[in-house]
């Protein structure tokens, strides 16, 4: 059942009736009206003389890194203002190539970005172990936990929800194997953050990337990389910012040229940040919290529910998401006989989805409602909307 500060919410920040239904938040997610209000506000203020104040720069800054620390349960210091996930994950190897040389395990099926930015280091001797996926076409965990267990392995990096099923990892099980092997455990956790609850020091991560851009409802260009704090004093940054140093906090002091790295996580951050998308990101954030990702994730998992009983009463429909909640975020992924016609039919009727590997891919947050799920369930059926 919907609660009734979720539906406050919803009001407040999309008070606008939609023309037809938008179920794609794993694609980009509809931006709250206060943020979209705040970054415009932000741009208009900017052209007016006395508008703006540099101070307001590092204001924004740190509301952004307060605000995903209360979504992490993490500490600011841990996290670097990033404008997407292949930041991090790019970052992510370029510290592995700093390193000794070894293997690098995925799992088949992964997103292009967490697997891409480590094939780019077998140049440079490094190998990336691809294990093949489950039957049903989810990362085989047992699997990855014993290739850990071959040497020279020196990480581990998965996503935390599968983008094309919509499946979710043990995170915990592979931070622990991890942490006990000393390799290193990278998450893709973009696909998951916003629909579901996600600690990254419960789960023994290293290393978090995620985009903003998805199910955190934020500008396009914002996201961030949570290090944890020994991998930020065992590393230096790959690429150098004159804002990541010490003298990069005094803007009156700055010619000496000192290389002394800021003892946080902005020392793997790059200058200058595009502010009005971290501003964004804020304030998004701040929305997701003021309702709670937990009522956020049974709001989902509710409108999944129709759905799932379509699926339970259609020949020719199967889930691939898995019906365990543990083990589903905000992704509902099915296949069906004709892929085309259905997606053919739901696009007729103004419903915006995606299509991923052969899957019709459903992704609703928590502005969507009971009713337009039902409606979704009408045209699957053949029925009119």
């Amino acid at each position: 059942m919907t609660s009734e500060l979720l539906r406050r919410v919803v009001d407040r920040e999309y008070p606008d009736p939609r023309q037809g239904i938008f179920l794609n938040s794993a694609s980009w997610g509809i931006v709250p009206r206060s943020a979209a209000e705040e970054v415009a506000d932000l741009a208009l203020r900017r052209n007016r003389t006395h508008g703006f104040e540099e101070s307001e720069l590092g204001a924004i800054q740190r509301r952004c890194r307060s605000a995903l620390a209360a979504l992490l349960g993490a500490r600011s210091s841990e996290i670097a203002l990033s404008p997407n996930t292949s930041f991090g994950t790019g970052l992510a190897a370029a510290l592995l190539r700093s390193g000794r040389v070894g293997t690098v395990v995925v799992s088949e099926g992964e997103f292009p970005a967490n697997v891409l930015p480590f094939k780019a280091l077998e140049r440079y001797g490094f190998h990336v172990d691809l294990i093949p996926c489950t039957r049903e076409g989810w990362p085989d965990e047992d699997r990855l936990i014993r290739a850990l267990d071959q040497p020279g392995v020196v990480a581990l990096t998965v996503s935390s929800v599968q983008f094309a099923s919509g499946f979710c990892g043990d995170m915990r099980r592979f931070g622990e194997a991890c942490r006990s092997r000393e390799i290193l455990f990278i998450v893709d956790a973009i696909q998951g953050l916003g629909a579901t609850p996600f600690d990254p020091g419960e789960v023994f991560a290293d290393l978090v990337a995620a985009g903003g851009q998805k199910w955190l409802c934020a500008p396009w260009g914002s996201g961030f990389t949570w290090i944890r704090k020994e991998v930020q004093e065992r590393f230096d940054p790959p690429m150098v910012s004159w804002l990541a140093t010490e003298e990069g906090a005094n803007f009156d002091d700055m010619l000496h040229y000192r290389m002394e790295w800021r003892d946080n996580a902005r020392k793997f951050e790059l200058a200058t940040l595009g502010i009005q998308d971290y501003l964004g990101l804020a304030r998004s954030v701040e929305v997701l919290l003021e309702i709670g990702i937990e009522d956020i994730r049974r709001h989902i998992h509710g409108l999944h529910d129709r759905v799932l009983e379509w699926i339970d009463s259609t020949p020719h429909a199967r889930c691939v998401t898995p019906r365990d909640p543990s083990r589903r975020a905000g992704i509902l992924a099915f296949e069906v006989g004709e892929v085309e016609a259905v997606a053919g039919a739901l696009r007729a009727h103004d419903v915006v989805f995606s299509v991923r590997e052969g899957l019709i891919r459903l992704a609703p947050h928590f502005h969507n409602t009971i009713e337009e799920m039902d409606t979704v369930v009408r045209i699957l059926d053949g029925g009119r909307a």
